[in-house]
């Protein structure tokens, strides 16, 4: 599956991307950038930015960035929509080698996901907080620029 495709499949379901497998779908790659941002930490000698000390901090602050809105996403849906299966969640190997090439990818990933969130009212937490996760990403974006 190509970065492209990533949210492919929910287009498919009745043509509006209504249901659990939506959100499970980014919550997917959120995950697989959870696993990113840790090979990403625990190998920041190896990183071609200047300050590597700097990006493995950042990279620690960011996790928890990604985790909370993980949780928050995976929570508010299946209170809107029901329960996912215990085997729901599987990360979504993203190909990265830099902390900025991830932060692009997942601006790409939740821009998508937010533009294509379903409408009703029971969803504009969801929104909020993604439009927060957003505001998140464009700030380490920069941070991490300041390691390069």
């Amino acid at each position: 599956m190509d970065g492209n495709t990533l949210l492919e499949p929910l287009a498919q379901m009745s043509g509006t991307p209504t249901g659990l497998q939506y959100f499970i779908s980014y919550i997917n790659v959120l995950e697989g950038a959870k696993t990113k941002i840790k090979n990403l930490h625990w190998g920041a000698k190896n990183l071609p930015n200047a300050d590597k000390r700097g990006a493995h901090l950042y990279l620690d602050d960011f996790l928890d960035i990604v985790a909370e809105f993980q949780d928050t996403v995976a929570e508010s849906s299946s209170g809107i929509l029901g329960e996912m299966s215990l085997n729901a969640i599987s990360g979504v190997s993203l190909s990265c080698t830099t902390p900025g090439e991830l932060i692009n990818i997942l601006l790409d990933k939740t821009t998508s996901f937010y533009d294509n969130l379903p409408s009703g009212t029971q969803y504009v937490g969801i929104k909020s907080e993604t439009e927060t996760f957003i505001k998140d990403l464009t700030k380490y974006k920069y941070l991490f620029r300041l390691t390069e």
